[in-house]
């Protein structure tokens, strides 16, 4: 159900970009654009540490009452058809479960190569590094087990965007990867709002959403417990959504 709203507001970005999506000239000359954000992150899934699962979900909604927040950036150099991008994701999430902290620290950097497939849309294919830090602390027998991976996926994905000189941009990120080299799978969906207040600089407006599944190491997994917390175990699982809103500045050299 959450994977069918998120897709649904994906395809009406992308309609809108290449409804609105003009002729571009292409240029030998660089064009560089640079974007750092502020995003609230709210978190959605199944978590294990050490073989310790726990069902977590903070909705939208407890984003700012439980002060979770991300930095993230990116930046795209294109000249002529093709181009170069990366994009950088730190984000703390937290939330209680029953009598459970969960606190997982997500990060991510990604590199990739650009195509352009016509004057609203781009290719892009690279990797991502991720890394996870999770935490799980039990107030009752102030129990605490912690891990923390860090792994790369392969990325595929698509940009659609609307002509850089109009005074109002869409864009919309959509990507896929894991496949079971790194994570089994992954995706992510960004359209994104910029106003621009000068010829270099805009105001921008968006919404992340970034879905991991990520499982390693063997060992039987248990709803917390005195009991469960006594087998050894080095199962770790990520399935969790990661979303919130972003706002930031964009810079055009």
């Amino acid at each position: 159900m959450r994977t069918r709203r998120v897709l649904g507001v994906a395809l009406a970005v992308a309609l809108g970009a290449t409804g609105l999506a003009g002729a571009q000239t292409q240029s030998d000359e660089w064009d560089v654009f640079v974007a750092p954000y502020l995003m609230g992150a709210a978190m959605s899934g199944t978590t294990a540490v050490r073989g310790v699962e726990v069902d977590v979900d903070m909705s939208a909604s407890d984003v700012f009452s439980k002060l979770q927040f991300g930095a993230m950036g990116l930046a795209i150099a294109r000249k002529g058809n093709w181009g170069l991008g990366g994009d950088f994701i730190w984000m703390a999430l937290g939330t209680t479960v029953q009598n459970t902290n969960v606190d997982f620290n997500q990060g991510a950097l990604a590199f990739y190569g650009l195509r352009r497939l016509g004057p609203a849309a781009d290719v892009f294919f690279g990797a991502r590094i991720n890394t996870l830090q999770g935490t799980l602390k039990f107030k009752g027998p102030g129990i605490e087990v912690d891990d923390d991976k860090t792994w790369v996926d392969p990325i595929v994905g698509l940009l659609l965007r609307t002509p850089d000189e109009r005074r109002f941009q869409l864009r919309l990120f959509t990507e896929i990867g894991g496949f079971g080299a790194g994570s089994n799978f992954a995706w992510q969906i960004f359209p994104t709002v910029g106003f621009r207040l000068t010829k270099q600089a805009s105001l921008e407006f968006g919404y992340r959403w970034l879905d991991i599944d990520y499982e390693s190491g063997e060992g039987p997994t248990c709803a917390p417990g005195l009991v469960c917390l006594t087998v050894v175990s080095d199962k770790f699982a990520y399935d969790v959504l990661s979303q919130g809103p972003v706002l930031g500045f964009g810079f055009r050299f």
